[in-house]
């Protein structure tokens, strides 16, 4: 049997309101703990511009949330 690998992704959501957001992939790891050490890392960082809302998400690659 032929174990299936998972990627997993760090996305970036920020929004101006609650409905105006733009998305964007960020960086891809071989494991969800790389992948939340990146992510605790960036959230770090000071947000730049006149953003509502800006959150930082690990997910598998292809996705979806329900």
């Amino acid at each position: 049997m032929c174990e299936m690998e998972i990627i997993w992704s760090l996305l970036l959501t920020a929004c101006f309101t609650d409905t105006n957001c733009k998305y964007q992939d960020v960086q891809w790891f071989e494991s969800k703990e790389e992948c939340i050490d990146m992510k605790t890392l960036h959230e770090e960082i000071p947000i730049d511009g006149d953003w509502k809302s800006v959150e930082y998400v690990c997910k598998p690659v292809g996705s979806k949330e329900v």
